[in-house]
């Protein structure tokens, strides 16, 4: 099974994502992340521990979670 890091632009929306995720049967979690190269701040993520990543994506997009990047880990 594949852990992957669904970045979103606040903690509202890493909630509201995380939520509806576990609703749908997915193991989901929220984590702070902190500033990388990338970003100059702190952000939040959903952490999914599930293969199904492009499912998933399309649950979160369609119910207008703001999703800033997705990557594994």
């Amino acid at each position: 099974m594949k852990r992957y890091i669904i970045t979103t632009g606040s903690v509202t929306y890493a909630i509201k994502g995380r939520d509806l995720l576990r609703r749908k049967g997915y193991r989901a979690r929220v984590e702070k992340v902190t500033a990388t190269a990338q970003n100059s701040g702190c952000g939040y993520s959903i952490i999914l521990e599930d293969d199904d990543i492009i499912t998933a994506e399309k649950i979160l997009r369609n119910a207008g979670i703001k999703i800033q990047s997705i990557s594994d880990y």
